[in-house]
């Protein structure tokens, strides 16, 4: 996602890995990613970071707002319900137009909305209809610059270095949005309610006019699809038996743990006594699992199996998550709450690596945005869900169905994902092999 490796413009099956005739050597150094891809890296960090601002933000200012469960959970899902809303539509953008220009434009857009959630909540009249309203449109335009930044990915490297790419891309969003960013945010929310939001829409702007002369297309792009065939990634996604089963689990798993993140910031402040001003920090914990996951990734995989990696995930997290709902203090719950982000990290970075190997460049966006919006949209039904379970049995209940269910899921499928697995890997190992035949002197 024979070539020269320092050029990232072009991509293809992977060579053997030993050609015929050639000694036996140590394995060869890492290849580097190329220009292309570090100037994606760069901008990609520098958009996560500002996303961090308000990670932890939005959670605090809807208990502000409104500290009821429902009213908390339904700001949390509106967060990531635009995947689930317009996954197909963003995909078939990325597809249709270039794709650095999208990521360019969804960014200016964003900016634009969190000048206007900065001027509503510095003169305090936000209120809870409002506040989703901009949750919503602000999440919009991340569904579509994220969907046009991972579609973007195979054009700028080699497929046999999807895995590292994706690890380094995780990693960087782990350490940035989800770690920095938080920290940062909710210290600066606790001086100033606006300040997280004003952050998020500089790092957006700046970000924005630096994608506008960047280019991510090798080639010319053919004319735009008509908008019928939209769902063409939808219709892959599902029809696709090994893409089925390996998305059946991970959007298993996503609902569930936005059983958790519907109610997170209730059961942290409230049961485990994690003060505003800190709530950044412990959620940074999961951020320090994520990003060691992302950047091990490639390395687990190799050393205990793809199969093994993507189902260690289901298991460790299960663990991770009970874990949690009998812990006492932030401190048990924030080592727990950094074993999900590890399993999280390694399962989420492997499961993309295959669902690109399985998938055409030119359907590339529209089967992001179709896995994006099976996959995240399972989490705001999650968090959904979680209010009213909160009100009925609890604030912990959430965090104890999604241990049990994970590990269910787990279960029930791990026979399919196994043969789906082996399936994906013996194909690319033939592609490998003619790849190295036609490359191999006559």
């Amino acid at each position: 996602m024979v070539i020269d490796a320092a050029d990232p413009s072009s991509h293809g099956s992977d060579p053997a890995s030993n050609s015929a005739g050639a000694p036996p050597t140590a394995p060869p150094p890492k290849r580097r990613l190329g220009r292309r891809f570090r100037i994606l890296w760069a901008t990609f960090g520098f958009t996560s970071l500002g996303d961090g601002f308000i990670y932890g933000a939005v959670p605090l200012l809807a208990v502000v707002v409104d500290p009821h469960p429902v009213a908390v959970s339904t700001v949390v899902a509106a967060n990531s319900l635009p995947w689930l809303l317009l996954g197909v539509h963003a995909g078939a953008i990325a597809d249709r137009f270039e794709r650095a220009r999208v990521m360019a434009l969804s960014n200016l857009f964003r900016a634009f909305v969190l000048a206007g959630m900065t001027l509503v909540v510095a003169m305090h009249t936000i209120d809870l209809p409002l506040l989703i309203l901009l949750v919503l449109s602000e999440a919009s335009g991340r569904a579509v610059y994220y969907a046009a930044s991972q579609a973007a990915l195979p054009e700028l490297i080699e497929q046999r270095d999807f895995t590292r790419a994706n690890g380094i891309l995780f990693g960087t969003e782990a350490a940035t949005e989800n770690l920095a960013g938080p920290v940062f945010g909710t210290i600066i929310f606790s001086i100033g309610q606006a300040l997280p939001f004003l952050s998020d829409g500089i790092a957006m702007t700046i970000s924005g006019f630096s994608l506008l002369g960047f280019r991510t297309k090798r080639r010319v792009s053919e004319p735009a699809a008509p908008k019928t065939r939209m769902s063409e990634g939808l219709r892959h996604l599902l029809g696709n038996r090994d893409l089925r089963v390996l998305v059946s689990l991970i959007a298993s798993l996503a609902g569930l743990q936005g059983l958790v993140t519907g109610v997170i910031v209730l059961v942290a402040t409230k049961d485990w006594h994690v003060s505003t001003s800190f709530y950044g920090a412990f959620v940074a914990t999961q951020a320090v699992g994520n990003m060691a996951g992302g950047f091990l990734a490639d390395k687990v995989a190799r050393s205990f199996g793809t199969v093994q990696t993507v189902l260690g995930a289901a298991l460790l997290s299960a663990l991770g998550y009970f874990a949690m709902s009998i812990a006492t203090s932030w401190l048990w719950a924030g080592v727990a709450f950094t074993g999900v982000g590890f399993a999280v990290g390694c399962g989420g970075v492997v499961a993309v690596s295959l669902r690109q190997r399985l998938t055409p460049d030119e359907l590339m966006g529209r089967v992001t945005s179709a896995w994006r919006g099976l996959v995240w949209g399972a989490g705001p039904l999650g968090a959904l869900a979680a209010g009213g379970l909160a009100v009925a049995g609890g604030l912990r209940l959430p965090l104890y169905l999604a241990a049990g269910l994970q590990l269910l899921a787990a279960c029930v499928l791990a026979r399919p994902l196994v043969r789906a697995i082996a399936a994906v890997e013996r194909r690319g190992e033939g592609e490998a092999r003619e790849a190295g035949q036609s490359a191999a002197p006559a």
